[in-house]
């Protein structure tokens, strides 16, 4: 069992070696190719420390605004994380904090029902025919097959969230998450890395009680975590090291991406500010 244990982290660590090397000859061919990216970043750099704001991440939405001039309100926020990496505690803190703006989608599975879930879960329950109707009438912004079973993001489903007023919560893999972009679907895209692999292992040791388990859970976070530093998707990263302050700077970058829409409700109880009744009357009259 300590054999195998010593040969598995060999490996992995050979490979995430070799990966890093990589990447790094990959990025600085890529910095090479395209110098206006060293221009941009020393512009940014300067006008913050001639500013020096108090937030720095709301005062960088503002200063990279003219490259998005009209950004669509309320996008969806999805969440992207190996398992272990505490994205469920992360997301409770904002669900306390901001009450009434976000709500977590509930996705479609095929699975049944596990005796310990309550009857209302995160999962709409449907037979494998039902979701494969779906799937041909293209209800789903992204789904996926997790040991024999389907699971996915319905359309209809992010609908009735914004609908109620709310923002989306969307939490996905890698490979969901790029799903959701390719439908056109604008979001606020978020990796979160765990502070160390070693953490990683003994947070997922912790929740997987047979060997076979774990090792397919240590694999794919080592597929996801190279997926997502290989993507230009993920423009918010964030690493889960010490809880206070990770939910700090969590709720920092909710506040910076969707900081319209906070204060909206603050003032108005919706996300969206009340039209002005002059932009509706006498408007053209001469």
């Amino acid at each position: 069992m300590d054999l195998d244990k010593v040969n598995f982290d060999n490996e992995v660590l050979a490979y995430l070696s070799n990966r890093k090397n990589d990447l790094i000859v990959s990025h600085d061919e890529y910095i090479i190719r395209h110098p206006e990216i060293r221009e941009v970043l020393n512009d940014f750099l300067s006008s913050v420390l001639l500013h020096k704001p108090d937030d720095v991440f709301v005062y960088a939405k503002e200063y990279f605004h003219p490259f998005n001039p009209t950004p669509l309100r309320g996008k969806p926020f999805i969440i992207v994380g190996p398992s272990g990496v505490g994205k469920d505690t992360l997301l409770k803190a904002i669900f306390k904090k901001y009450q009434g703006i976000f709500e977590k989608k509930v996705s479609y599975t095929t699975r049944p029902q596990k005796k310990i879930e309550k009857h209302q879960s995160n999962y709409n329950i449907i037979s494998e025919e039902e979701f494969k109707k779906k799937i041909a009438a293209k209800d789903f912004v992204e789904y996926k097959e997790i040991n024999g079973y389907l699971y996915g993001t319905c359309k209809k489903e992010l609908q009735r969230i914004i609908e109620a007023g709310r923002i989306p919560i969307i939490e996905v893999n890698v490979k969901g998450a790029i799903d959701i972009n390719k439908t056109g679907l604008e979001g606020n895209f978020l990796f979160v890395y765990p502070p160390s692999f070693e953490v990683l292992r003994q947070r997922i040791g912790n929740r997987i009680e047979t060997e076979e388990e774990f090792k397919k859970r240590i694999e794919a976070a080592i597929v996801e975590i190279e997926q997502a530093n290989n993507s230009v998707l993920f423009t918010n990263r964030l690493v889960n090291d010490n809880f206070d302050k990770t939910v700090e700077q969590f709720c920092t970058m909710i506040e910076a991406l969707y900081f319209q829409e906070i204060d909206n409700f603050k003032k108005y109880g919706t996300l969206h500010a009340p039209e002005k009744a002059d932009d509706h009357d006498g408007k053209g009259a001469q």
